[in-house]
């Protein structure tokens, strides 16, 4: 056993006596962080198969460096994406064995800790905070200094100048991961301490850089010397799963596929079109991001379903900020756009074309597991 997990174990009866929330002696397999409680504690859970053999299911056989670092049981991480993604999903995701990530962008401060409040009471299980470290991100540090404050354990970091933000979770004691978009950022997260990178490729949806995914996880895999990177942008099965291990990454994120899923607190007419996307209707422009009272990083680019609006604005980014700036209100135009659904913005990614039914999100997690170990088991015929 390992020594932390052997110093752990050992602190069972007296964390168990002190507790108010007691844990099962008969289903403790390992220790694991609890994120429930506000300061760091404990909990002791039964791992293998935490929603028991069904058909179709998962047998939990994708261990790898991501799932061991984090005490989850898949290698799967759902983005954090916006308010949207808030806890329902997060726990749904974490409850089913994967990593739930609460969405924070263009959220307040007091929603985001309401949100971290309610998703620690409702699972015990690893969960995390997406933060967006860009210098114009709105509240981005009221949002830090509260994650810190509230002794988030895992944090994900995304988009511009990660560093000092890094630089104290680190030094916080949390497990930190960051997304990046390109070399330059992989090896600055690398760095600084970075315990997971997220390699984002261009098919990603939502805001994304512009490497394809393949070559820049492969690259950031051959830097990364033996820290889990985990791979975003085009993922939206198990198919993606088994490519992503195969290349030696030791996970995947997904946002598309969780954005069709019951618990992400999305519009009907935008699933809709998600579900009926075929992947080459997607758009990512510049434009897409004029909309907004803020500025994303220059290496940053939005991409949403092509809908008329987003085809009329294409290309147009200065013309569309300068109408956007003729509201009295951030958000106007997008305000004006919701009354008509076809024209508003769908931020999503090219995976789109891999699903076409919503689903409860503890199930996408399953079938996408059980989908990857089915094909990685197919890959041993090759080697014969």
């Amino acid at each position: 056993m390992p020594l932390r997990e052997a110093r752990d174990a050992a602190r069972l009866p007296a964390l168990a006596a002190s507790s108010p929330r007691r844990c099962d002696a008969a289903h403790v397999t390992r220790a694991r962080r609890c994120q429930r409680a506000a300061g760091p504690c404990y909990a002791y859970v039964h791992v293998k198969d935490p929603l028991g053999h069904r058909g179709g299911r998962s047998s939990g056989m994708l261990n790898t460096t991501l799932t061991r670092l984090l005490g989850i049981e898949h290698p799967i991480i759902q983005a954090g994406m916006a308010a949207e993604a808030g806890p329902d999903l997060a726990v749904a995701v974490s409850d089913a064995g994967g990593l739930g990530t609460l969405g924070t962008i263009a959220s307040t401060p007091d929603r985001v800790e309401a949100a971290i409040a309610r998703t620690r009471d409702l699972t015990g299980r690893p969960f995390s905070v997406n933060l967006v470290t860009f210098e114009t991100a709105p509240f981005r540090d009221e949002l830090i200094d509260l994650a810190l404050r509230m002794n988030v354990p895992n944090v994900t970091l995304s988009f511009g100048d990660f560093g000092p933000a890094l630089a104290r979770f680190k030094a916080a004691g949390a497990t930190v991961l960051v997304q990046v978009q390109d070399a330059a950022q992989a090896r600055a997260a690398l760095a600084g301490g970075a315990d997971v990178v997220m390699a984002q490729g261009a098919e990603a949806g939502g805001h994304t850089g512009q490497r394809g995914t393949l070559s820049f996880a492969a690259q950031v895999i051959e830097m990364a010397d033996g820290v889990p990177v985990v791979v975003a942008g085009g993922v939206g099965n198990g198919r993606g799963l088994a490519a992503a291990l195969a290349m030696g990454a030791a996970g995947v994120v997904m946002g598309t596929r969780f954005k069709l899923s019951h618990e992400y607190a999305g519009r009907a007419d935008q699933k809709a079109a998600i579900a009926a996307s075929d992947g080459s209707d997607t758009l990512a422009d510049l434009a897409n991001d004029a909309v907004l009272p803020f500025t994303w990083p220059a290496n940053v680019r939005g991409r949403v379903i092509r809908t008329p609006f987003a085809s009329l604005w294409e290309g147009r980014t200065d013309e569309l900020r300068a109408k956007a700036a003729t509201y009295a209100q951030p958000y106007g135009i997008l305000l004006d756009a919701t009354l008509d659904p076809p024209v508003n913005l769908n931020w999503a990614g090219e995976s789109a074309a891999l699903m076409s039914e919503e689903l409860p999100a503890g199930e996408i997690v399953q079938r996408t597991v059980a989908e990857a170990e089915t094909l990685l088991r197919s890959l041993n015929s090759v080697l014969h």
